[in-house]
């Protein structure tokens, strides 16, 4: 007989709730793709992602694979709409960005629009007879449970080998910041599932509060990552023991996510611009490091320049302050009491 451990489902279906709210009221809205966008579905996306990734590597394989894939396409399409309203709100604000390039932006946000509306139709999301939410709350009934403390040990494990993954991939330089899309974003990507499954194991994990702690990590500590939201965990139940991350070494975790986060904003907004500059015939490069010049101004660092600050900091974050190590000890001591 399979173990159903509710617990489990209900980490499911709390977000998946969420989210069927959100779809149902995109649905009677003037505009689904839009209303939807406007949502806070993409972060629900992530928990799920979370969760998918987590259960995928302790059972059901490819039941919790093709969810993963089901969410990351939402949240991807979700993605782009973002990355060209961003951009367009940003270069609006500036006097040399000229109409043609700031209409060319407005055009590929339309069309992401369009192709989410797409997505939703076409995946299932928002059909009220057979929708994408009510076929994966029944692949979930249905999945091999393990029992509540064989499930804690496996997370923790999972959590630990994602760990070690990140650390060789950057060691052996299959993470690095030659590229800012499959560089500097992959790396921050990687980094930021840790914080995510924190948030998505409803209360699994917990932050411990210290007085003393390695001066390395002191630097990570400022007011804005103290005061974050994300460093604010959900309450674990109380039939749950949970995992306990040592403050500091979550908090530095968060630092380095929204620094690589500016870094590579920053690279993506040169590129936007030099991109749409292309597309609108402004191909000359005399013309176009000219404009970019005016808009984006001296102050804004090449790809170059972003590329050796984020290894400078990569290596104080991993071989220094020793972030990921920490973490991984944290799991650790956990699983062996």
């Amino acid at each position: 007989m399979k173990n159903t451990n509710r617990e489990s489902i209900y980490k499911f279906y709390g977000p998946l709730n969420l989210l069927e709210v959100i779809l149902n009221e995109s649905i009677i809205s003037k505009d689904v793709a839009l209303a939807f966008y406007k949502s806070n579905a993409r972060q629900i996306l992530f928990y799920l992602q979370a969760l998918a990734r987590i259960y995928k590597g302790i059972h059901n394989k490819k039941r919790f694979e093709k969810m993963r894939i089901s969410f990351k396409s939402l949240e991807d399409q979700l993605g782009k709409v973002d990355y060209y309203e961003a951009f367009l709100n940003q270069f609006k604000k500036s006097k040399n960005v000229p109409k043609t390039v700031i209409d060319n932006l407005n055009t590929h946000y339309k069309n992401e629009l369009i192709n989410l509306k797409k997505l939703l139709e076409q995946d299932g999301w928002i059909d009220s007879e057979s929708s994408k939410i009510k076929a994966i709350k029944k692949d979930l009934i249905t999945a091999n449970w393990k029992t509540v403390i064989d499930e804690k040990i496996a997370i923790g494990e999972t959590v630990i080998n994602f760990i070690e993954e990140i650390e060789y991939k950057y060691e052996v330089g299959i993470l690095n910041f030659n590229d800012l899309e499959h560089g500097v974003h992959e790396f921050r990507r990687q980094i930021r599932w840790i914080s995510i499954y924190a948030q998505a194991l409803d209360g699994l994990f917990q932050l411990k509060p210290l007085t003393v702690y390695n001066e390395n990590l002191k630097v990570y500590l400022t007011k804005s990552v103290l005061e974050s939201p994300f460093n604010i965990l959900p309450k674990a139940p109380d039939n749950v023991i949970p995992f306990y991350y040592q403050a500091p070494n979550f908090y530095a975790l968060s630092w380095m996510i929204a620094e690589s986060g500016n870094l590579k904003d920053e690279g993506l907004k040169t590129i936007c611009l030099e991109n749409a500059l292309k597309e609108t015939g402004i191909e000359t490069k005399t013309e176009s490091d000219e404009l970019l010049n005016k808009t984006l101004g001296n102050s804004v660092r090449t790809p170059k320049q972003i590329k050796e600050e984020m290894e400078v900091l990569t290596d104080y974050f991993i071989y220094e302050a020793k972030v990921l190590f920490r973490l991984k000890r944290d799991i650790f001591r956990a699983l062996s009491n």
